[in-house]
């Protein structure tokens, strides 16, 4: 596969040399000087603000650009107290979170109870009902997981400890459910009051309730609701196939100003914007910016949003998706790629190539506006992280805080995103073939399903898919083959109308498989809908509860229901390897 991912006329390397020796830090300043001005929140005049200052920016560098608005489920915190009542008197700052439930303006005064980082495991001899829950659960998706567990356990509040060790106090959201709910996750809400509290402060209260009965009084509000929020979207079209375009996107909502969260990686899209303006004859394929709103106060909404309504779109000509968020932090010292699995070649020898450095790349929980790994969409992240062996507690992380501001922005950092995302784009539009490879994928099915037939073959007989996904992995193989002497011959000879049909039905046939396998592969809601926010799954996922039935009883009513809901779930995955088989057949036989 090296020949078909690294592939590049002599024309595109003096390209991308050009294209890189345009970017300008002093143009980044600009922007990012003026976004810091402006907490960007959800719903409010600085989030519209930003969005004409961006959409004027892009008009200035001749980019056709609008403004979207629609109304969003989103929330947004209020006040927050917390105070200690005995074994003595002390208050602590805290952060209401977006979501929660608001208590009554009385507060509510009960037992505050420690419960580690808040997994079921941890609940384990404890009664939480009618108390206050102490949780240090890591932050992130984590949180939200642990919100959730606390409210099953009839906690009557949640007190959440930062992880970082820096006193400012992180905001943070804890609705699960991605973008707007539907009427099957409008009541998946927190139903409690919960407020963040430093790590220093958090670490104090953690040792006092493990040695005395701790009571507390807690207020926290929150509104929650729909609201109108905009988001704006550029479009350079390509010259040879101007209905064909990557997407990039970077959520520019924010808590507070949000140097590094997101401020930096917008300004980076707006002087990617303007560099690629100026060569846009040389694009085959287009570029899409989208800057997302109703990332944290909305649970991802904007990007969910332009999912569900650009549907037709995006399935049919959006070929990549690569996202920006948490670029520039002071103190970064490693990139942290988190790709679909088709793209994940590309993307580390892309790294590589521009960094010098070998990285190993996964597929992260459910996070950061990536909407649209359901329907089949190779996505991919890169963003800097903190130094490797820094312990939980250890770091400084200033996202959601008061006091990410420009003093934590490394402007020396923003030229490495710039090369890897730019470098990305340019192949991503302008390569004869598209940068994916299947066989990485077919190896994952046979793994996945060799993996739930043992032990469970008397449950569900998986046989005859584990012959698809052996015939796929042998096409995938053959179709790698396929495409490296087809370069070989445009190599040779340059490009003719034979050459290029076949790498138009190449490119189809990676789309095809892209749009077919993954949602399959990697999320339970499937195609048109979103998994909850911080799942990760094994591959497969519609089947994993195979695992479960071995240690049930065969003869109960709920063994036997679940055996029916996996045998079509099997169905499912059937249908995909079989679709995916033609798919690849078909193409085999034209090139």
């Amino acid at each position: 596969m090296e020949k078909h991912i690294t592939w590049l006329e002599d024309k595109e390397k003096k390209l991308e040399k050009k294209v890189l020796a345009e970017y300008s830090l002093d143009e980044i300043q600009k922007h990012l000087t003026y976004l810091i001005t402006l907490t960007r929140i959800a719903g409010t005049e600085d989030e519209l603000k930003a969005a004409k200052y961006i959409k004027n920016k892009l008009e200035e560098y001749n980019i056709d650009c609008e403004i979207y608005e629609f109304d969003a489920y989103i929330s947004h915190p209020g006040k927050a107290e917390l105070e200690i009542l005995s074994p003595l008197q002390k208050s602590f700052p805290c952060l209401s979170n977006a979501f929660i439930a608001s208590s009554s303006p009385m507060g509510i005064e009960a037992e505050l109870m420690w419960v580690g980082k808040g997994t079921e495991e941890d609940y384990r001899g404890k009664e939480a009902r009618g108390k206050i829950v102490l949780v240090k659960s890591g932050g992130g998706m984590s949180q939200v997981a642990a919100a959730r567990i606390a409210d099953e356990k009839g906690a009557l509040a949640q007190v959440h400890i930062n992880s970082g060790k820096q006193r400012a106090i992180n905001f943070m959201q804890l609705r699960d459910t991605w973008g707007s709910p539907t009427p099957e996750t409008l009541d998946r809400i927190p139903k409690t009051p919960a407020v963040n509290i430093c790590n220093e402060d958090g670490q104090y209260l953690s040792e006092l309730t493990q040695k005395d009965h701790v009571l507390a009084r807690m207020k926290a509000e929150a509104w929650r609701g729909y609201r109108k929020i905009r988001f704006p979207v550029g479009t350079i079209k390509g010259m040879r196939e101007p209905e064909k375009y990557v997407l990039l996107g970077a959520h520019y909502c924010s808590w507070y100003i949000g140097a590094t969260d997101n401020a930096v990686a917008n300004s980076l899209m707006l002087e990617m914007a303007r560099i690629f303006s100026k060569h846009r004859k040389s694009l085959g394929k287009g570029i899409r910016f989208a800057w997302w709103a109703g990332h944290s106060q909305g649970s991802f909404a904007g990007s969910t949003w332009y999912a569900d309504n650009f549907w037709d779109d995006i399935r049919d000509n959006a070929v990549a998706y690569l996202v920006m968020d948490g670029l520039g932090r002071a103190g970064a010292s490693e990139f942290d790629p988190r790709n679909t699995e088709e793209i994940r070649n590309f993307c580390e020898r892309i790294v590589k190539e521009m960094l010098g450095v070998e990285v190993k790349s996964k597929r992260p929980p459910r996070s950061g506006d990536q909407s649209y790994w359901g329907m089949g969409l190779p996505s991919a992240t890169v963003e800097g992280i903190f130094p490797a062996g820094s312990q939980e507690g250890e770091k400084v992380w200033y996202s959601h805080t008061s006091e990410d501001t420009l003093d934590k922005v490394d402007m020396e950092l923003i030229s490495v995103p710039f090369k890897v995302n730019t470098v990305s784009t340019l192949r991503l539009c302008n390569n004869p073939v598209l940068p994916f490879e299947f066989v990485t994928v077919a190896g994952l099915f046979k793994k996945g399903l060799n993996d739930l037939q043992k032990g469970s073959q008397s449950i569900l007989d998986l046989t005859s898919l584990l012959t698809q996904a052996e015939a796929l992995e042998k096409k995938t193989e053959a179709l790698n083959r396929g495409i490296k002497k087809v370069l070989l011959a445009y190599e040779k000879k340059g490009a003719d109308k034979k050459l290029e049909n076949k790498f138009k039905e190449i490119n189809t046939c990676l789309m095809e498989l892209s749009r077919i396998l993954l949602p399959v592969l990697a999320t339970k809601a499937g195609k048109y809908g979103q998994d909850p926010m911080g799942t990760k799954y094994k591959p497969i996922p519609v089947l994993q509860s195979l695992e479960k039935m071995a240690s049930m009883d065969s003869e109960s009513e709920e063994f036997k229901a679940l055996r029916t809901s996996l045998l079509r779930e099997r169905n499912k995955v059937s249908d995909a390897l079989h679709a995916a088989n033609q798919v690849l057949e078909r193409t085999l036989n034209r090139i």
